[in-house]
Protein backbone atom coordinates (compact mmCIF):
# COMPACT_ATOMS: atom_id res chain seq x y z
CA UNK A 1 0.00 0.00 0.00
CA UNK A 2 1.32 3.30 -1.08
CA UNK A 3 2.36 6.06 1.88
CA UNK A 4 -0.46 7.94 0.15
CA UNK A 5 -3.46 5.50 0.81
CA UNK A 6 -1.83 4.98 4.43
CA UNK A 7 -2.43 8.52 5.60
CA UNK A 8 -5.63 8.40 3.92
CA UNK A 9 -6.92 5.56 5.91
CA UNK A 10 -5.40 6.77 8.90
CA UNK A 11 -7.04 9.77 8.35
CA UNK A 12 -10.50 7.77 8.29
CA UNK A 13 -9.52 6.38 11.30
CA UNK A 14 -8.34 9.36 12.96
CA UNK A 15 -12.01 11.84 12.27
CA UNK A 16 -14.07 8.52 13.11
CA UNK A 17 -12.29 7.98 16.64
CA UNK A 18 -12.12 12.03 17.09
CA UNK A 19 -15.83 11.76 16.21
CA UNK A 20 -16.56 8.96 18.78
CA UNK A 21 -13.75 10.72 21.45
CA UNK A 22 -15.21 14.44 21.38
CA UNK A 23 -19.04 12.61 21.66
CA UNK A 24 -18.04 10.77 24.86
CA UNK A 25 -15.83 13.80 26.08
CA UNK A 26 -19.05 16.03 25.81
CA UNK A 27 -21.33 13.53 27.60
CA UNK A 28 -18.94 12.96 30.33
CA UNK A 29 -18.27 16.49 31.07
CA UNK A 30 -21.63 17.78 30.71
CA UNK A 31 -23.98 14.73 31.35
CA UNK A 32 -21.62 12.80 33.81
CA UNK A 33 -20.77 16.20 35.09
CA UNK A 34 -16.99 15.31 35.51
CA UNK A 35 -13.79 17.57 35.29
CA UNK A 36 -12.60 17.90 31.88
CA UNK A 37 -8.97 15.92 32.67
CA UNK A 38 -10.70 13.08 34.31
CA UNK A 39 -12.88 13.05 31.68
CA UNK A 40 -10.47 13.51 28.56
CA UNK A 41 -8.44 10.46 30.67
CA UNK A 42 -11.27 8.20 30.34
CA UNK A 43 -12.38 8.75 27.60
CA UNK A 44 -8.91 8.62 25.86
CA UNK A 45 -8.59 4.51 27.16
CA UNK A 46 -12.07 4.04 25.56
CA UNK A 47 -11.38 4.74 22.15
CA UNK A 48 -7.75 3.56 22.16
CA UNK A 49 -9.20 0.12 21.75
CA UNK A 50 -11.42 0.65 18.90
CA UNK A 51 -8.33 2.80 17.21
CA UNK A 52 -6.50 -0.07 17.34
CA UNK A 53 -8.15 -2.40 16.15
CA UNK A 54 -9.22 -0.27 12.86
CA UNK A 55 -5.46 0.18 12.49
CA UNK A 56 -4.30 -3.05 12.65
CA UNK A 57 -7.49 -4.31 10.52
CA UNK A 58 -7.63 -1.59 7.97
CA UNK A 59 -5.14 1.26 8.08
CA UNK A 60 -1.66 -0.65 8.39
CA UNK A 61 -3.06 -3.86 7.34
CA UNK A 62 -0.10 -5.78 9.83
CA UNK A 63 0.85 -9.08 8.75
CA UNK A 64 2.78 -9.08 12.72
CA UNK A 65 0.93 -10.65 15.56
CA UNK A 66 -1.58 -8.98 17.84
CA UNK A 67 1.18 -9.83 20.62
CA UNK A 68 3.86 -7.74 18.69
CA UNK A 69 1.75 -5.00 17.66
CA UNK A 70 -0.49 -4.77 20.64
CA UNK A 71 2.61 -4.34 23.27
CA UNK A 72 4.05 -1.58 21.12
CA UNK A 73 0.40 0.51 20.75
CA UNK A 74 0.53 0.64 24.01
CA UNK A 75 3.92 2.10 24.77
CA UNK A 76 2.78 4.18 21.90
CA UNK A 77 -0.78 5.28 23.55
CA UNK A 78 0.82 5.27 26.61
CA UNK A 79 3.14 8.24 25.63
CA UNK A 80 -0.27 9.98 23.91
CA UNK A 81 -2.31 9.80 26.96
CA UNK A 82 0.94 11.59 28.49
CA UNK A 83 0.84 14.22 26.29
CA UNK A 84 -2.83 14.50 26.33
CA UNK A 85 -3.27 14.84 29.87
CA UNK A 86 0.07 17.25 29.96
CA UNK A 87 -1.82 19.30 27.60
CA UNK A 88 -5.60 19.17 29.13
CA UNK A 89 -3.93 19.87 32.87
CA UNK A 90 -2.63 23.02 31.65
CA UNK A 91 -4.74 24.56 29.37
CA UNK A 92 -7.56 23.90 31.57
CA UNK A 93 -6.37 23.90 35.17
CA UNK A 94 -3.93 26.80 34.55
CA UNK A 95 -4.71 28.56 31.82
CA UNK A 96 -8.20 28.15 32.45
CA UNK A 97 -8.94 27.70 28.71
CA UNK A 98 -12.19 26.03 27.19
CA UNK A 99 -11.62 22.14 27.47
CA UNK A 100 -12.70 21.61 23.87
CA UNK A 101 -10.41 24.10 22.22
CA UNK A 102 -7.62 22.58 24.69
CA UNK A 103 -8.65 18.89 23.50
CA UNK A 104 -8.50 20.05 19.93
CA UNK A 105 -4.47 21.58 20.65
CA UNK A 106 -3.97 18.60 22.43
CA UNK A 107 -5.31 15.73 19.93
CA UNK A 108 -3.25 17.10 17.25
CA UNK A 109 -0.05 16.93 19.09
CA UNK A 110 -1.17 13.31 20.42
CA UNK A 111 -2.13 12.64 16.23
CA UNK A 112 1.66 13.81 14.48
CA UNK A 113 3.11 11.18 18.05
CA UNK A 114 1.05 8.73 16.89
CA UNK A 115 1.03 8.17 12.95
CA UNK A 116 4.73 9.01 13.52
CA UNK A 117 4.98 6.00 15.92
CA UNK A 118 2.11 3.75 13.88
CA UNK A 119 4.56 4.09 10.58
CA UNK A 120 8.08 4.09 11.96
CA UNK A 121 7.14 1.19 15.10
CA UNK A 122 4.06 -0.18 16.07
CA UNK A 123 2.56 -1.57 12.81
CA UNK A 124 5.71 -2.61 11.21
CA UNK A 125 6.30 -6.18 10.62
Amino acid sequence: MTLFWKVFRFGVVGVTTAVLYYGLLYAAVEWLKLSAPLASSLVYLIVIAFNYLMHYNWTFTVTATHTTALKRYFFMTTVGFLINGLIMYTGVSIFELNYLLVQTVAMVFVVLWNFTASMLWVFRD
